[in-house]
């Protein structure tokens, strides 16, 4: 999945850490995990420092081609960190180019090992924008609903919320899969199927 790359990887992914640990704050950390409970390793950077290291990254590199792009970001989620998987879900979904070019089975592959809402829900403003750009992907959203992991069907949902949201598409499927998931085991996608009618009926009133 990842192709041969002249970017030096390792050493990139070294500076990121390290520019994100710079930036940690370590009073947000008890709220952090409180609001996001999770078993990754967190260096306890807010969310806006986060996305400015990932920004500082792009205006660094503004050569480097989206393979080399993918192989930066598929390191930086092997980590296991939280803020460097927010940083790869960032560079994923930073342009049009780099979200257009991303295949749904390095997305997937990603989701196997997540624990908490927080990955999901940035993630799937991914996976969400591709559906609304192939729809073939719908068979694919609909296998991530019957997945034994509760956040990957968190994350077949949500697709669909933002594709709903991005792109005005497959609504029927979004109501259809509210509907299955309605008595999920798991509260948190539970509280995803309660927040999918919301768009639907705020989709409705605007229209």
């Amino acid at each position: 999945m990842t192709s041969a790359t002249r970017l030096d990887v390792n050493a990139e992914v070294a500076a990121i850490c390290a520019a994100l640990e710079a930036r940690r704050d370590p009073a947000y950390e008890q709220g952090m995990r409180r609001t996001v409970p999770s078993q990754q390793p967190a260096h306890a950077t807010r969310v806006p420092d986060i996305r400015k290291t990932a920004s500082a990254w792009r205006k660094a590199h503004r050569d480097v081609v989206v393979d080399e792009t993918f192989a930066l970001c598929d390191a930086l989620w092997a980590t296991g960190w939280r803020e460097e998987r927010l940083v790869a879900i960032d560079l994923v979904r930073a342009s049009k180019a780099t979200r257009e070019a991303v295949d749904w089975q390095r997305l997937a592959g990603w989701s196997r090992d997540i624990d908490n809402w927080e990955l999901v829900d940035q993630l799937t403003d991914v996976t969400g924008r591709l559906l609304v750009l192939d729809w073939s992907l719908l068979r694919s959203t609909r296998a991530l609903e019957s997945s034994e992991n509760p956040w990957q069907r968190r994350l077949g949902l949500v697709t669909l919320i933002v594709a709903f949201m991005k792109g005005g598409v497959l609504r029927e499927e979004l109501t259809a899969m509210t509907e299955r998931l309605a008595k999920d085991s798991h509260p948190l996608v539970r509280r995803a199927v309660v927040w999918a009618p919301d768009r639907l009926r705020k989709d409705h009133l605007d229209g």
